[in-house]
């Protein structure tokens, strides 16, 4: 099954982002526009709900560096939750989970990655951050949507 976002949503002030399916390459337009925070969201960290991703390639791992990156220069932090074991495998061969200065806060939960503030962290977002601008909603594929 292609990848999808499932549902995109404001938890505790920050982005949360439900996907599924199997990534590779050709959902990276899927990824980018799913990886923008939500307009609700107060701070700037995004988590990624992966519980349901059955496979991802070493083309996500690069988009998901470039996610994190945009992401922390707003101040916050990319958080990946519920991996499951080939795509945790990948993370962790590629060495993006190295603690509080790691490239992406990688949690056992997707409970545990949508906590405010950051347990790998420890800090909150800047309180000067202010959210973007909302953006029209994504057309094709992906069925994103507010809860």
């Amino acid at each position: 099954m292609r990848g999808r976002v499932l549902d995109k949503a404001t938890v505790n002030g920050l982005t949360l982002v439900r996907i599924a399916g199997e990534l590779d390459l050709s959902d990276g337009p899927l990824l980018r526009r799913a990886l923008i925070p939500h307009p609700a969201a107060t701070l700037p960290d995004v988590a990624l709900d992966m519980g349901s991703v059955d496979f991802m390639d070493c083309a996500v791992v690069g988009m998901l560096v470039t996610a994190s990156r945009a992401v922390k220069s707003a101040g916050g932090c990319l958080r990946l939750g519920g991996l499951q074991h080939g795509p945790r495998r990948l993370v962790a061969l590629c060495e993006l989970e190295q603690g509080a200065n790691g490239t992406i806060c990688v949690h056992r939960t997707s409970t545990s990655a949508a906590a405010t503030p950051c347990p790998v962290h420890g800090l909150d977002a800047p309180a000067a951050w202010i959210p973007p601008q909302a953006t029209s909603a994504p057309t094709g594929s992906a069925e994103v949507t507010a809860v």
